[in-house]
């Protein structure tokens, strides 16, 4: 797939780790620190009205910087923050939150998220997976209820990302924050059946060529590049969308690569993800039109 766009969006990368907002820290408690007084009650009835109203006006105040100013969730307490707007654009509000706080390094961001635009009449953009049926052909998914998320790394000319080596631990945590994408995608946003991510170049998958003995001998290895996406149906995570998002993902801040391993939701982000993990690359229609084409891929 073409990546020029989502080059172009590089700039937004940010040089340091931003700041969580408070309220995706957890809550913290109130305690009033103020003393019972015992005031006339004619006298000083309008000295406590306007009191009562300075202290609302604090607490608001107090609450919208708790938030980071960010707009307060509408899902019950799912997240601290949700997209302002809805549709595409809510999508790219939702690219431009979620990805700054995944990092390559600590000063580095690991991908820039563009949302993609399948009904862009000037580039026209359809994608199409196998068929559940038994005629093995392709069908298009609907661009109406699809959002589809391009993650190109940082660092490189081509989307890669150009900061450290590719690895088990790195693939695992792109799939955490193609996840996270999924999941306020599918809360926030009505009418999406559909997310596909597709993820950064640089990864390969081995094969084997001739006759694979078990287990396959080091010279019967062949080492194969791909790329990759992840893509989620709603109904598949409806479960997730019912309980807060820190319930899913606890850390405030997603882990580092080498932290993704052994961190506490990864055997959960393997398994969510392990299943949407496709093969993807694009072939351009006879009208012209370009055609993601995502396959099957083995677990990595």
């Amino acid at each position: 797939m073409s990546r020029n766009t989502a080059q172009m969006g590089q700039q937004r990368a940010v040089e340091s780790p931003p700041v969580r907002a408070a309220g995706d820290l957890g809550r913290a408690g109130t305690r009033s620190q103020g003393h019972t007084r015992a005031f006339p009650r004619r006298r000083f009835r309008l000295a406590v009205i306007g009191l009562l109203a300075v202290g609302l006006c604090s607490l608001a105040v107090a609450a919208a910087l708790s938030t980071g100013g960010r707009t307060a969730s509408t899902g019950g307490e799912w997240s601290a923050w949700s997209p302002p707007s809805g549709g595409l654009t809510g999508a790219q509000e939702i690219a431009d939150f979620v990805a700054p706080y995944y990092r390559a390094s600590p000063s580095q961001q690991l991908a820039v998220v563009t949302a993609v635009n399948l009904t862009d009449p000037n580039n026209p953009l359809t994608v199409v997976v196998p068929s559940s049926g038994s005629s093995g052909g392709l069908v298009p998914l609907n661009a109406g209820s699809t959002i589809v998320y391009n993650l190109c790394g940082v660092g490189s000319h081509d989307c890669s990302i150009g900061v450290g080596q590719p690895s088990a631990a790195r693939l695992l945590l792109l799939r955490r924050e193609a996840l996270e994408l999924a999941l306020y995608t599918f809360k926030y946003l009505s009418g999406v059946n559909t997310v596909v991510a597709i993820l950064p170049p640089g990864h390969q998958v081995q094969g084997c060529v001739g006759i694979c003995p078990r287990p396959a001998s080091p010279r019967n290895q062949k080492v194969t590049p791909v790329n990759l996406a992840v893509a989620f149906d709603h109904s598949e995570l409806a479960p997730w969308l019912e309980r807060p998002l820190r319930q899913t993902l606890p850390e405030a801040l997603p882990p580092t690569v080498s932290q993704m391993p052994s961190a506490p939701e990864a055997e959960l982000v393997s398994i969510l993800t392990a299943h949407g993990l496709f093969a993807e690359h694009t072939e351009q229609a006879q009208d012209g039109a370009n055609v993601i084409v995502l396959q099957p891929q083995s677990p990595q």
